[in-house]
């Protein structure tokens, strides 16, 4: 280690210590642009306090793949815009979440890696107003019974997909998921994704249930390449509200027993002519009169309103 990486670790072990003492929640800060690596302070977190309440406030261009492995009540906030860059050549997440319970990342522009930012085993993660762009697979994964908490953030251009989550659950609200080269998100398999004002935008496709179960409250889905929304393999959509217009395919896309439920929308203007498209392999909509749009769906007419309470 070299000399003012180990004065660093000595300030850092002071901190704590001084912390500890007083019963206090302990706050470390780290700037990048003087060689005080983030890994050092979780390092030392783990050790000496890994229930937290931790901060970690971050400054300047730091570089590396970072892991927070069984550590809980952590808070990393950065300061100036403060950026995280990969430097594993796409192989690695930025950082890396794993066991951990109550993680936030605030206000960072995160670089790279094969994921930008992973929640995984069973964390709860919060992801509060970040920049997440350039992966080369995933800017956001959500995997192994994880719950994940976004709101205001930027996830774009991705070399594939957005954002996957899979056997967990993903809540977005007011996020940008855009320029992705693949899916904004995709919700696999027992998935749960509720987008509250959230937009998809220019990605090659807005949203896809590949068998999970999406809500889209409100936002908007548009210049997608294909599709604005697939459904497949017995994926369930409920639509409250979104606005899905001007995508190169169509707007939605239901097959492989799929469920769409349009309570309110607005779908109409999507580029292959058909608004809600329904394939052969036996899709369900109701209520798709309400999108307002071009659709070969059929649906028994005593569906097609909602009954008036008796």
């Amino acid at each position: 280690m070299r000399q003012s990486a180990r004065a660093f670790a000595f300030f850092l072990l002071i901190s704590i210590g001084a912390a500890s003492q007083s019963a206090q929640a302990t706050k470390l800060t780290v700037n990048c642009d003087k060689q005080q690596p983030i890994r050092t302070a979780l390092r030392l977190l783990a050790t000496t306090n890994p229930q937290g309440p931790n901060t970690i406030t971050v400054s300047g261009a730091c570089k590396g793949n970072i892991v927070i492995q069984s550590m809980d009540r952590l808070t990393l906030i950065a300061k100036n815009g403060a950026s995280i860059t990969d430097r594993s050549n796409g192989t690695l997440a930025v950082v890396d979440i794993e066991d951990s319970r109550s993680v936030t990342l605030q206000g960072f522009t995160i670089n790279g890696g094969g994921t930008g930012i992973l929640c995984n085993t069973a964390s709860v993660c919060y992801l509060t107003g970040n920049t997440i762009q350039r992966a080369d697979g995933l800017g956001v994964g959500v995997f192994a019974g994880s719950h994940a908490f976004l709101e205001s953030n930027v996830i774009q251009n991705s070399f594939f997909r957005g954002a996957t989550v899979d056997g967990s659950q993903l809540f977005s609200s007011n996020d940008v998921f855009q320029g992705n080269a693949a899916q904004g998100i995709v919700v696999a398999a027992e998935a749960y994704f509720v987008a509250t004002n959230s937009s998809f935008l220019n990605n090659a496709v807005g949203v896809e249930g590949a068998t999970g179960t999406v809500s889209l409250i409100g936002g908007t889905i548009t210049g997608s390449g294909g599709d604005g929304v697939i459904l497949l393999g017995g994926a369930t959509a409920l639509f409250r509200g979104p606005t899905i217009t001007g995508n190169g395919g169509n707007g939605v896309h239901l097959e492989d027993g799929s469920f769409a439920g349009f309570l309110a929308a607005n779908i109409t203007g999507n580029l292959s002519g058909t608004d809600v498209d329904c394939a052969p392999q036996f899709p369900i909509t109701r209520f798709v009169a309400r999108t307002g749009g071009v659709t070969n769906c059929v649906e028994p007419a005593s569906s097609s309103k909602l009954r008036a309470a008796e």
